[in-house]
């Protein structure tokens, strides 16, 4: 059987977040950013070490910071995109996800009180218009955070074990 490499790992882990997603989201009932969220990132997180780890057992003493990141770079950046892909597809099939998001937000407008029923229209328009590359840079730029966050730390952490 042929190793998994780092890459091969994020792969596998994203497909297996989408399936928890889509477990939580259909079978469970829970909205997109529920508190099931957590096990998503446990499970990226775990990837992310389990990929470190794997490379710590064969590498030597004198690995290298960038080395350590690099393996877990590629299992995170594998992840991500799989994870960008589906959110562009999800919210593509639930566009009443959009909807529900425009009417709360149409509603607090109209609470607060100093809004005329124009403007109102006019920041849902907009709203329509950019949630999708709003939801796709958010979900982007919070996996590639976390992921680099926890390489970083996962690295040195394990490069500080290995010299004792």
């Amino acid at each position: 059987m042929n190793r998994l490499n780092a890459t091969r790992k994020g792969l596998i882990v994203g497909c297996l977040i989408i399936v928890l997603q889509l477990f939580f989201f259909y079978v469970l009932k829970q909205q997109t950013n529920s508190r099931y969220q957590f096990i998503v990132y446990a499970v990226f997180a775990a990837s992310i070490l389990w990929s470190v780890l794997s490379f710590a057992k064969s590498a030597t003493a004198t690995a290298k910071l960038s080395e350590y990141f690099s393996t877990g770079f590629k299992t995170f950046i594998a992840i991500t995109l799989l994870i960008v892909l589906y959110t562009f597809i999800f919210y593509s099939i639930h566009t009443e996800i959009r909807d529900a998001e425009m009417a709360l937000n149409n509603k607090l407008l109209q609470q607060e009180g100093n809004h005329t029923s124009m403007e109102i229209e006019a920041n849902a328009k907009q709203l329509k218009s950019i949630f999708m590359p709003m939801m796709l840079g958010i979900t982007t730029f919070l996996y590639l955070l976390l992921g680099s966050v926890i390489t970083l730390l996962s690295s040195i952490v394990i490069i500080q074990l290995k010299k004792r």
